[in-house]
């Protein structure tokens, strides 16, 4: 009886809590907000000049709506923003034989970004709102950095940065702030204040590149009888690339789904080919009894291996302590352990030009920026997630993060389009020049 009137009482308690912030009304305006701040990524699928341009003005409203809300809001936005960014992750469970797990996963990811966007909810006045929205979506749940507000304005004229991100925020507070007829006018003077004018100066190859998309279906990739074929598919396109006279070609992320390292004759032949011309494919490594996510480099007889600097979430390894690590690594994938990372991002050359080498989500981490060089090579395999809009989430960063380091990428991809991603173009390079 004691026992039964104790988790009446507890019941009655978080009923008690949780009960405001299942409001259809907040839900519903929480949801609105969401999709306006988040609308970015659709812009990007649509396309289009004109969406392009008011993307971002869609984005300020949303967020001029979040700033108005309380906790119950926050915490809402968070949970639909969270979703509509990184649904997809759980399509990934397919593949391990774990699909009914989906919506749980899908769930949980809008808790989790409900609860960061919750913390920022919490004060009463509505600037210390702001600020802690923006320190505390920098805080990146198990190293997981897509959640980035700076890059929600790479469409329109807004620069996609920190400062930009700020006087914006400092607009929006005009709206709350000032209560004379100078509202307007420190809302639009400090827009203009974030605007980007010029573009950021940058490199690109200078010779002829052979940039590789492939349409694998992942259920397909590593099929043992469909070896052979993929393995035939990517030396006809290296031997057609040779016969155009391109100096390099790029593969995607395991472009050869093999261990490139046990393939002896498949190295001697890719090493004879690049006698023609300069070879980056995405391949696995093993090395002791550990496995590599690797890209391979070949140039005039020689390879050289480059393996992945940062590893994905919960995709590649288990950021969690390693008693926790091995029982879901045992549960969940048979035991497999995780990938093993490089000690440092791996650079290579091509007729004197510094490459950085990056694969997949690294390409989006500022490590990977760190130190001199002049372009970087990313190859991606988006089999994963396709069909979605992860693809266009990770073109929106991939453009965020070559305007910040002022590089072009080179991004050959299995699944979505491959293209060279270039610094975003300022207003006075776009309309003026």
């Amino acid at each position: 009886m004691k026992l039964r009137n104790f988790l009446l009482a507890w019941g009655s308690l978080i009923k008690k809590i949780l009960s405001p912030y299942f409001s259809t009304k907040i839900i519903i305006k929480a949801f609105v907000g969401a999709i306006l701040i988040s609308n970015f990524i659709l812009a990007d699928v649509l396309g289009g000049e004109i969406l392009n341009f008011i993307s971002p003005f869609f984005a300020i409203a949303g967020f001029y709506l979040l700033l108005k809300f309380d906790r119950r809001g926050f915490f809402w936005t968070g949970f639909f923003v969270g979703i509509s960014w990184f649904y997809w992750i759980s399509f990934s469970l397919v593949y391990y034989e774990l699909g009914y797990l989906i919506p749980l996963e899908i769930l949980a990811i809008g808790i989790i970004y409900g609860a960061l966007f919750l913390i920022a909810g919490i004060p009463a006045q509505i600037w210390l709102r702001a600020l802690l929205l923006i320190l505390v979506t920098n805080i990146h749940p198990f190293g997981f950095n897509w959640l980035n507000l700076e890059a929600v304005f790479v469409p329109g004229i807004f620069a996609p940065s920190l400062l930009a991100l700020t006087f914006i925020f400092a607009a929006i507070l005009c709206l709350f702030y000032v209560k004379n007829r100078f509202k307007f006018i420190a809302f639009v003077a400090l827009l203009a204040c974030a605007v980007q004018y010029d573009t950021p100066n940058f490199k690109t190859l200078p010779f002829e590149v052979k940039l590789t998309n492939t349409d694998v279906p992942q259920e397909l990739k590593w099929q043992k009888q469909l070896k052979n074929e993929f393995i035939n598919q990517n030396l006809d396109i290296i031997d057609e690339a040779i016969s155009a006279g391109f100096r390099t070609i790029i593969l995607p992320e395991n472009a050869f789904p093999v261990y490139m390292t046990h393939e002896r004759n498949l190295i001697t032949e890719l090493l004879e080919k690049s006698q023609k011309i300069a070879i980056v494919a995405g391949a696995l490594a093993r090395e002791n009894g550990t496995n590599y996510n690797s890209a391979f480099f070949f140039d005039r007889g020689k390879m050289r291996r480059m393996d992945k600097f940062i590893l994905v979430p919960f995709g590649e390894e288990i950021p969690l302590p390693a008693f926790a690590r091995d029982l879901i690594n045992k549960i969940f994938f048979s035991g497999a352990k995780d990938f093993e990372t490089a000690s440092t991002p791996s650079d290579y050359e091509i007729e004197g030009v510094k490459i950085r080498n990056a694969i997949c989500y690294e390409a989006t981490r500022d490590e990977l920026f760190e130190g001199e060089f002049d372009v970087m090579i990313a190859v991606t395999n988006n089999g994963w997630f396709v069909p979605s809009t992860e693809p266009n989430l990770q073109r929106n960063l991939l453009k965020y993060y070559a305007t910040k380091y002022g590089k072009a990428i080179y991004h050959s991809v299995n699944g979505s389009p491959s293209e060279i991603i270039t610094p975003k173009q300022g207003l006075f390079d776009k309309f003026f020049r």
